[in-house]
């Protein structure tokens, strides 16, 4: 790129957003032709860039009339080698869609011609990809979340026509299906008239063991049932906790001063007294016994022992013992399948990943029964020491099991894996993903495209192309092939890429050694060696062992850099980049925008919806189709606004942790490395041992371990 192009392009008139996208294409050696025209927009030059960036076939949708959204659906199409180009008239959303139906193999197009909506026509497809059937309950007047919350109960397994009535809005049908979920009486507040406030306030009584019979009138409101419910719980509480402390009456009057029975509050426990040489009988401490009200766990052994002793001196003793109630055993999952597999590889003695030896996964058989689930039981009765019962506190039943791949038995307690696959028990969720199985991948195999996980028991070969909807696993080595993962990549042996090599994850990258490759991870990589390759990991990246070395290449990382060697004694040229990096600043713009966006769509609708609450009286405007879509309405833009400030927070952590970013050296730091944070550079110009690199006072330090 040199001066003389760029004002080439300034002089035709280009706007500051336009010509970064040239600049941008010309510092990458494109052919920016494609869109040095004023009547592309930036955002549509951003689209051609990546495509070309990415060596498609760009003529499919570098067209002015396509809009950038457009242009985006089909550009991620014809990466992941899907055709839109006879679609690509319709909107965003049903190209979305159409592409996400073609990846998933499922046929949405019938759904599209009958008229639905992409938000309706996402969970449609998610419903067909997940074989969770919903098509019972279709009906064109349900919103995209009405049908959300029909799809996930239908995965689980539950009665999903319990709460699929038009009458119902979508978070009247969410408090439903999640008491479905778990086991309490739905039917209890499954009402139209409640709200769905009233009905989670119902439902969380339910799930605590509470009597709702108490507070869930409608004529409570969703505040007043939540004061209750509270009220209510911190008594119960209070009860099963022993907070009431367990204190002696005062002594009653003595008998002569020669015996007394004191009884515990809780009425638990009743103790004697006998003064020396008071020569009472057993008749006599029964009848004083009984005389209290005593009647029930009397220690027959004990009053006869303690009469003897008090031969001798005064002697307090236990007379009766009630019998405390015992709470019922909690449901509880049984599995079939191991669960928890460690997700870190064993460590050798060097420090060194063994991966060879390392399980990664496990499997199940369709028709496999993976869990059963085990009722809670009825807690055992107590009883004081006057006779009264003290009822027992069942145990408390789990929620269902959440996820996909796997069937509920129509006791709803047995779980049976639907398909064959990879499991995994997170979160109290199992998911079952396909998984394809093959010995190796050669250019006379073909590609390999897979929506689901990958198994490659062998070798890969040069030139092919491997993309999973999931994880990636490769026993043996990878050489010049190109593999794409929606999860995790792992490769056993390693990878000998001849500077052809591919490897992109959206999670984690693991291999015993790269060379010559390219590898893209959202989180870390993971090696145990890697020579001349171009790395960039959203987190971090870390070459263990003693030996692990980074030589030559760049290596890019937001929260820092870990190995034994970097670089070496030829001077091989070997950059590493960590902290904050151009993608995360436009991540963080992205998101201060979208932010503001919500802010201000958000004061509109409540703006709206406080003027209708002074307008009109609860009888009339809890009735008003305007008042509950402009509810609804200010309820979504909320939550989109509480989930943009999370995500806003969490790209603000993420910063934190980049300007906390160092790289580690424990064994040797050769001379030549460069090293780049946070727009600064450094050059080690001799090799040192055993540093820390990091920011101190805003510039670069090397700090001795």
């Amino acid at each position: 790129m040199n001066s003389q192009q760029i004002r080439k392009y300034e002089a035709m008139g280009f706007d500051k957003g336009q010509m970064e996208e040239i600049r941008q294409g010309l510092e990458k050696g494109l052919d920016v032709s494609w869109y040095t025209s004023v009547k592309y927009d930036w955002f549509q030059m951003e689209e051609i860039k990546k495509g070309l960036e990415w060596g498609l076939n760009v003529s499919v949708y570098a067209k002015p009339e396509i809009s950038y959204d457009r242009m985006r659906q089909i550009r991620k199409a014809l990466k992941e080698g899907v055709d839109l180009s006879r679609h690509q008239e319709l909107e965003a959303g049903y190209l979305r869609q159409i592409r996400k139906a073609k990846i998933g193999h499922v046929d949405i197009f019938s759904y599209i011609e009958e008229g639905y909506e992409p938000d309706q026509l996402e969970e449609i497809r998610l419903g067909l990809e997940h074989k969770a059937d919903i098509t019972p309950y279709l009906i064109k007047e349900f919103l995209g979340e009405s049908l959300r919350e029909i799809r996930l109960g239908v995965e689980e397994g539950l009665d999903a026509s319990v709460y699929a009535k038009i009458y119902f809005g979508w978070q009247q049908m969410r408090e439903i299906r999640l008491g479905l979920e778990r086991r309490v009486d739905v039917t209890i507040y499954a009402r139209e008239l409640y709200r769905w406030q009233q009905m989670r306030e119902i439902r969380l009584g339910l799930e605590e063991g509470l009597d709702v019979s108490a507070y869930k009138s409608m004529m409570y409101s969703a505040k007043e049932m939540k004061r209750m419910r509270l009220k209510m719980k911190e008594q119960a509480e209070r009860e099963q906790n022993g907070d009431i402390q367990i204190e002696l009456l005062e002594e009653q009057a003595r008998q002569a001063t020669e015996c007394m029975v004191t009884v515990s509050q809780d009425k638990m426990e009743a103790y004697v007294t006998l003064e020396k040489g008071s020569g009472k009988t057993k008749n006599e401490i029964m009848r004083l016994l009984a005389k209290e009200n005593v009647v029930f766990g009397i220690l027959q052994k004990e009053i006869e022992k303690n009469l003897e002793e008090a031969e001798h001196g005064t002697k307090r003793f236990l007379a009766a013992q009630g019998t405390r109630p015992e709470r019922g055993r909690d449901g509880y999952y049984e599995f079939f399948f191991r669960t928890g597999i460690p997700q870190i590889p064993a460590i050798r003695k060097d420090g060194s990943i063994d991966y060879q030896n390392t399980v990664y996964f496990e499997q199940v058989q369709a028709g496999q029964v993976i869990a059963v689930y085990h009722e809670a039981q009825p807690g055992i009765g107590g009883r004081t020491v006057d006779g009264t019962e003290l009822p027992a506190q069942g145990g408390q039943e789990k929620q269902m099991l959440k996820g996909r791949g796997f069937l509920l038995s129509q006791d709803k307690k047995t779980y049976i894996a639907r398909e064959s696959g990879k499991i995994e028990l997170k979160n109290n969720e199992i998911t079952i993903q396909p998984l394809l199985v093959v010995n190796e991948v050669t250019i006379s195999t073909g590609n390999l495209r897979f929506n689901g996980s990958i198994w490659v028991r062998g070798n890969v070969g040069s030139g092919v192309v491997i993309q999973a909807k999931d994880e990636l696993i490769v026993e043996g080595n990878v050489e010049s092939a190109r593999l794409q993962s929606g999860g995790r990549i792992v490769i056993k042996n390693g990878v000998s890429g001849g500077g052809m090599a591919v490897i992109e994850a959206a999670g984690e990258i693991h291999g015993k050694f790269f060379e010559g490759a390219s590898l893209t991870s959202n989180e870390g990589i993971y090696a145990n060696y890697v020579m001349n390759c171009n790395m960039i990991a959203g987190k971090e990246i870390v070459i263990s062992g003693t030996r692990g070395a980074i030589i030559g290449g760049t290596a890019a990382a937001v929260n820092g850099v870990k190995a034994h060697h970097i670089g070496n004694r030829a001077g091989l040229l070997t950059n590493i980049s960590i902290g904050v990096s151009k993608a995360m600043i436009e991540k963080e713009e992205e998101a201060e925008i979208k932010l503001k966006k919500f802010q201000s769509e958000l004061a509109i609708f409540e703006e709206a919806y406080k003027k209708l609450q002074k307008q009109y009286p609860p009888e009339v405007r809890n009735g008003m189709d305007l008042y509950l879509k402009v509810e609804q309405a200010t309820y979504i833009k909320r939550k989109q606004m509480e989930q943009q400030v999370e995500r806003t927070r969490e790209l603000e952590e993420k910063r934190s942790k980049a300007n906390e970013a160092k790289m580690v050296v424990y064994g040797i730091l050769n001379a030549g490395t460069v090293v780049q944070m946070n727009g600064m550079h450094w050059t080690a110009a001799s090799s040192v041992k055993n540093v820390t690199v990091r920011l101190s006072n805003k510039e670069i330090g090397v700090f001795r371990n």
